[in-house]
């Protein structure tokens, strides 16, 4: 093949791939345009249903034996004997049960991204799962949060932010969930024993991007909702204290619609016209926001707008305060030494029992008659 040949067929190739792409976008714009909630479900949901296709190998080998054997038919419950322990993930099996868990949800699945830790929280009274907590490296540029905390650029940011994560997934399985174990799981969030595993983890390590130290000092968490406010982390107190702390509102962008089948090829297409945006912990988060915007600026240049990052939807942004002095630290992080609150796991577990749990489970019983085959039967559709 002559190299002028060769040149033709891969502008040809390059033009259907630029097509692909398109017809690829314009099947989200309705929901782009648009800023209610239902919306932005539907999105959740085209997203997700990609990601169980993606993982159908490991769904159907691991997820079916994992669901039938970890999670919980109704009947399985008895709300006065639920104990829960709270495990960390560390092996494989531990891991697959978390992964199995998240693809439960309508939101897709994600690993995180930078330090991360998981965590389980099983029912000991009969060996189920109530539910899972994922933590990951916060992003810098939270606007409500660094408004709330006085935080401006440079060093000094940094050294905060490098002692705090934020909740990438948090939540309850059914039948818990009607229990709201989904509380369960914030009050777990804050507790002496994930600290302690990230203190025992990351103590004396370094950060990947900026080679900072990690002195092991966790003293807050951020999450932000999935849709406006929030019902799991609104009002949840303990011994007084306001867990999880409003601040504020994210500004509406995220990239949902990028599918893994739109992001493989959005790559290969900027690849071809000579842009590389880089993947992998140390090239900053959100590697599907920089390749949305990339090929925003790329598709721009030959003469395409689309709207890529920006939805619309606020998500509300809390803060959840592991130390009782938190402003005074943030101004001065080396200089303060953080006051932790002592929240033991299983007092914050008794708590939620006498609080949330057993009020709920008499005053709705949907969970007597919930069959974990339902999750199972929900994940299938979608393989």
């Amino acid at each position: 093949m002559s190299m002028a040949v060769y040149q033709l067929c891969f502008a040809e190739y390059t033009e259907v791939l630029k097509q692909e792409i398109i017809q690829e976008i314009e099947k989200f714009q309705k929901y782009l345009k648009v800023t209610d909630k239902e919306s932005m479900r539907k999105l959740h949901e085209i997203a997700r249903n990609d990601e169980i296709r993606k993982h159908t190998k490991f769904l159907q080998a691991e997820g079916y034996r994992i669901i039938h054997t970890f999670f919980a038919d109704g009947w399985e419950v008895e709300p006065e004997k639920i104990n829960p322990v709270l495990i960390p993930v560390e092996n494989d099996l531990q891991n697959n049960i978390f992964k199995t868990a998240r693809f439960t949800w309508s939101s897709p699945y994600t690993e995180g991204y930078g330090r991360r830790l998981k965590f389980l929280v099983f029912d000991n009274f009969n060996g189920k799962l109530i539910g899972i907590l994922g933590l990951q490296s916060p992003v810098l540029g939270l606007k409500a949060r660094n408004e709330y905390l006085g935080l401006s650029k440079g060093p000094e940011k940094l050294k905060v932010l490098n002692r705090t994560m934020d909740i990438y997934t948090l939540g309850a399985l059914p039948p818990y969930n009607f229990l709201l174990g989904g509380k369960l799981m914030v009050l777990a969030a804050v507790s002496n024993e994930i600290r302690e595993v990230y203190r025992k983890k990351y103590e004396g390590k370094t950060t990947e991007i900026e080679g900072n130290n990690i002195d092991g000092d966790l003293v807050m968490l951020t999450t932000t909702s999935a849709y406006g406010r929030s019902s799991i982390y609104n009002r949840v107190k303990y011994k007084d204290n306001l867990i999880c702390i409003p601040v504020g509102y994210t500004e509406g962008q995220g990239t949902l619609f990028m599918t893994s089948s739109l992001c493989e090829k959005a790559r290969e297409y900027l690849q071809s016209k000579g842009v590389k945006v880089k993947s992998g912990y140390g090239n900053g988060p959100n590697y599907k926001f920089r390749l949305a915007k990339a090929l925003a600026r790329q598709l721009k240049l030959e003469g395409i707008e689309v709207e890529l990052v920006t939805h619309g939807v606020q998500r509300e942004v809390y803060v959840f305060p592991l130390i009782k002095n938190l402003q005074e630290y943030v101004k001065a992080p080396d200089t303060t030494e953080p006051e932790y609150f002592d929240y033991p796991f299983s007092d914050l577990a008794s708590y939620w029992k006498e609080r949330y749990c057993l009020p709920r489970s008499k005053r709705n019983t949907e969970w007597k008659a919930w069959r974990k085959e339902q999750v199972w039967q929900d994940i299938a559709k979608s393989l």
